[in-house]
């Protein structure tokens, strides 16, 4: 069985669509709301570079004073002790200097993830259809901390750029002769790192492709294991496990080998700088015009500047993995988001509901769902809302509850307030949403209770699970201080509709939307749920998208949807009597449902 992948794949996934200058203007004010911290690291990084440049010249003085005639043996002690007190002080400096870098890394990777979260929980429902949980949650926890990885280098590398510029022009004082001489192989050196950029940067680009690829092949592979095992396609799976596996190896090899490569290069220039100095030096200091103190100082100041150059070239590599993760989370944060946040706080409402030529469309297809749309519900109707599956129900409870935005038109609340204009938060206050798969937190069921209500007793909580019959809690070890799992997995569908009845009575909205509240339960917990649902509707508008029509018949309406449109409209026995698509619906349910039985 061959997996073709490409479709589940984003652009991002393979193509880079922002260039390395780019990302780097986009990563600069994260940067710079630590400035403070960075200069601290520049400060800290320069004075440890000081002392390191002064311990070698200890060491020349000492060794010209022990091949001196005078061998003094107190300048020799002096030597030695400041040796111990300087190497302290750089490594002190150096400790600082890391410590404070991992600080900007944490803040900024903390900085990326708040932001993320906070842009992520700003959009309508159509951003979690394009985008899939795994892959949020990678850019918001992975994605983010490898970015703020990218700051640590760029301050690693400006710490880096210090110390060679301090140390290049030490050299130009010492000598200035012999340090034109060592620049003659930076030309060449400057080419191979820009050579290895360019090499490394479209190599990070197959390995993006291969990781995805690997990535999206595990991932549909698990969410499928159900259908793999059905079909016996265990050995198929993992064959091609192993050829895309075998890919992104191949690779992450090309690319070490690459790295590999260019370090004996590097060593090779830094050979011949040395071997320059030591010919044109040693030359000097048999003729007496230098030292063998100073011959050894410059020689060490020469590997201490190839050394940040050399580790500059070795960290594109690194960066550009950093930046396929700064692309991955700022192509996510550069997503419109299309929901018209309103800033009027929303009144208390008696609950009519006005749709005016409303337009609609999810934003990754093209056909409109809603056109024009038109409808008028009372002020604590009850009215059902039927239809095939796609015609628009489930669709028609987001835009009330404004989890999608719509195009055009308005919904009126009260025929004044127009929804758009309206807070969300606020007018969610007023809203009340039971879906057919009740999400329930990790924690205590009085805190899964408390959502929309948080200043409520525990009284009232008691009395709520008591009104909708959800008498089981009572018999919990715990009760209501009962620890539940994630998604409320220790407990039945039936107890979780139960329980998210009884949130909604706590809060008490005045508009009431059931999103098939009773598909996924038995005939008993469809009673026992209908029973708490007759008494959390009174005095409220509600709206019952309907799944099973056994559980509209005694609605105040009924309107029947296909494709968008309303084709029919009016109470069961009206409709049931005009031989339409209701009734068409309606006795293929029974037809179905005796099918069953």
């Amino acid at each position: 069985m061959a997996w073709h992948l490409s479709g589940s794949l984003s652009k991002e996934d393979y193509d880079r669509q922002y260039t390395d200058k780019e990302l780097l203007l986009r990563l600069k004010p994260y940067l710079f709301n630590y400035k403070n911290y960075l200069l601290l690291v520049i400060f800290f990084s320069v004075i440890a570079t000081i002392f390191s440049l002064i311990i070698p010249l200890l060491f020349a003085i000492g060794f010209d004073e022990l091949i001196s005639v005078s061998k003094n043996r107190e300048i020799i002690l002096l030597m030695s002790v400041s040796y111990l007190i300087l190497l302290v002080l750089e490594w002190i400096g150096q400790y600082y200097s890391n410590i404070t870098n991992r600080k900007i890394q944490a803040l900024i990777a903390y900085d990326l993830r708040k932001e993320m979260f906070e842009k992520v929980n700003s959009h309508d429902l159509s951003f979690f259809d394009t985008n899939k949980t795994g892959k949020i949650m990678s850019r918001i926890s992975g994605d983010s901390f490898e970015v703020a990885g990218v700051i640590l280098i760029i301050t690693d590398l400006i710490a880096i750029v210090l110390r060679a510029i301090i140390i290049l022009l030490t050299l130009f004082l010492l000598n200035w002769i012999l340090a034109s001489l060592t620049l003659i192989v930076f030309p060449i050196l400057f080419g191979l790192v820009f050579t290895l950029r360019r090499i490394v940067r479209r190599n990070a680009l197959l390995q993006r492709r291969a990781n995805a690829t690997l990535n999206s092949f595990v991932e549909e592979s698990i969410n499928g294991m159900v259908i793999t095992k059905t079909f016996s396609q265990e050995p198929a799976v993992l064959q091609n496990f192993k050829e895309f596996e075998n890919q992104k190896v191949r690779v992450n090899l090309r690319q070490n080998i690459i790295m590999m490569t260019f370090s004996p290069i590097l060593d090779f220039l830094t050979a011949i700088s040395l071997f320059i100095v030591l010919l044109g030096g040693g030359v000097s200091v048999m003729d007496g015009v230098l030292t063998f103190g100073f011959l050894y100082l410059f020689i060490t100041y020469l590997r201490r500047l190839f050394g940040p150059l050399i580790e500059i070239s070795t960290f594109y590599a690194t960066l550009q993995n950093g930046f396929a993760a700064a692309e991955r989370i700022f192509s996510m944060m550069d997503v419109p988001n299309h929901m018209k946040s309103g800033n009027i706080p929303c009144p208390e409402l008696n609950g009519s509901i006005r749709f005016e030529n409303v337009t609609f469309k999810y934003n990754n297809r093209e056909e409109y769902l809603f056109k024009n749309f038109n409808l008028n519900i009372a002020a604590g109707q009850k009215l059902a809302v039927v239809g095939e599956t796609g015609s628009g129900k489930t669709s028609f409870a987001g835009l009330l509850s404004r989890m999608y935005e719509f195009e055009s038109g308005k919904i009126l609340l009260d025929n004044v307030h127009n929804l758009q204009e309206l807070e969300p938060d606020s007018l969610r206050s007023h809203l009340g949403y039971v879906i057919q798969e009740p999400f329930l937190f990790s924690g205590t069921i009085l805190d899964n209770l408390l959502l929309g209500s948080p200043s409520a007793s525990e009284d009232q909580v008691i009395d709520a699970l008591n009104i909708v019959g959800a008498h089981f809690v009572h018999r919990l070890p715990e009760g209501i201080h009962t620890l539940i799992m994630e998604r409320g997995r220790s407990l039945s569908q039936g107890q979780k509709q139960l329980l998210a009845l009884a949130r909604i009575l706590i809060k008490n909205p005045k508009i009431l939307i059931l999103d098939e509240a009773t598909a996924s339960v038995d005939a008993y917990t469809e009673k026992m749920i209908q029973d708490a649902l007759a008494v959390v509707m009174k005095n409220r508008t509600t709206i019952v998208i309907a799944h099973r029509l056994s559980t509209v018949i005694n609605a105040d309406r009924i309107i029947v949807l296909n494709d968008g449109k309303i084709v029919e409209d009016g109470k069961h026995d009206e409709l049931i009597l005009k031989s339409g698509k209701y009734r068409e619906l309606y006795e293929n349910y029974y037809e179905f449902q005796g099918a069953l039985s």
